[in-house]
C-alpha cells in the first residue's frame, strides 16, 4: 500500500480526466473477474494491486500529505475505522433482530481458515471498492492536493461517495432498488472516514470489518443469521436486499453527514 510521497510536486490528473481513469481502471477490474471467475482469491489480489497502481498515480493516498506516513500510524488509523465498521454492522444487525426479522444461530464450531480467509478477502475487497469507488471521486473533487483541509466542499464529497457507491450497486446483476439505497448509505458513511482521515486507512478499515462481520462472522463464521421471508428482512435477497437494513442505516448515514458539518471550520485559519 503505497502513500505516493514521491514526487508530490508532479502535476497530477483532476477532475474529469480522474473520472475517465478510474472508469478505466473500473473496466480493467471487471476483465480480471471475468478472466479469474474461478479463482475469486486471485481476482481479488489482481484487483488491489491494479486499483492501487492506478489510484496512486491520480494522486489518492493513503495518508494526507503534511503528515509522516509510518505503518503504526496508519494500523491504528485503520483500528479505529474498523472499530466504526463493526459498529455499523451491529446497528445492522441489532436493527433486524430486535425486529424479528432475523435470527442467529450458533455455528457447531467455527474455522479459523474460513475466517482468516474471510478477512483477508474482505480486506482486498475493501482496499479495492474504497480506492475505486471513493478514492477517485474525492480525487476528482480536489481532494488529496498537499495542505488539504476539512472545508464546506467535505459535504458535498461525502454524498458524492454515497452516489458512486449506489451506482457500482447498480451495476450489479442482483441489484435492487433496496440494495441499491443500502449501498447510497454506506458510501456516505465511508465518504465521512475519507474526510476525517483525509487519506485511505480508516476508511478501509471500517469497509474491511463491516464486510468481514457480515460476509463472514455472521454467515457461517461465527453464528448463522437466518433472515425471514419478507420484504422487512430481505430473505432471499439476502442482508442488504430488506427494508430493515436501509432504516437501519439512515441514522448511521444522518450522523456521519453530521460528524463532517461539524468538522467544518468557517474560519480557514482555525482548520487542522
Amino acid at each position: 500500500m503505497s502513500d505516493d510521497d514521491k514526487d508530490d510536486d508532479a502535476p497530477r490528473p483532476r477532475g474529469l480526466s480522474v473520472l475517465a481513469w478510474g472508469l478505466g481502471l473500473y473496466g480493467a477490474c471487471r476483465v480480471l473477474q471475468i478472466f479469474l471467475e474461478a479463482q475469486a482469491t486471485a481476482a481479488a489480489v489482481g484487483q488491489a494491486v491494479l486499483v492501487e497502481w492506478g489510484t496512486s498515480r491520480l494522486g489518492v493516498v493513503w495518508t494526507p500529505h503534511d503528515r509522516k506516513a509510518s505503518l503504526p500510524d496508519g494500523v491504528r488509523r485503520g483500528m479505529f475505522g474498523a472499530l466504526a465498521g463493526f459498529a455499523i454492522a451491529g446497528v445492522l444487525l441489532g436493527v433486524l433482530v430486535v425486529s424479528g426479522g432475523a435470527k442467529l444461530e450458533a455455528v457447531s464450531s467455527a474455522s479459523v481458515s474460513v475466517l482468516v480467509i474471510g478477512l483477508v478477502t474482505a480486506g482486498l475487497y475493501a482496499w479495492r471498492d474504497e480506492l475505486l469507488f471513493h478514492g477517485v471521486t474525492l480525487r476528482a473533487l480536489g481532494m488529496f492536493e498537499p495542505g488539504d483541509r476539512a472545508s464546506a466542499q467535505d459535504l458535498f464529497r461525502v454524498v458524492a461517495c454515497g452516489v458512486t457507491s449506489a451506482g457500482a450497486a447498480l451495476g450489479r446483476s442482483d441489484a435492487s432498488a433496496r440494495s441499491v439505497v443500502v449501498a447510497a448509505l454506506l458510501g456516505v458513511a465511508f465518504g465521512a472516514l475519507w474526510t476525517r482521515d483525509r487519506g485511505a486507512w480508516m476508511p478501509w478499515g471500517a469497509h474491511m470489518a463491516f464486510r468481514f462481520a457480515t460476509d463472514t462472522l455472521v454467515a457461517g463464521g461465527v453464528v448463522q443469521v437466518r433472515l425471514a421471508s419478507s420484504a422487512w428482512a430481505g430473505g432471499d435477497s439476502g442482508l442488504f436486499g430488506g427494508t430493515a437494513a436501509a432504516v437501519a442505516l439512515v441514522p448511521v448515514a444522518t450522523v456521519a453527514i453530521a460528524l463532517t458539518m461539524r468538522g467544518i471550520s468557517p474560519d480557514p485559519a482555525r482548520v487542522g
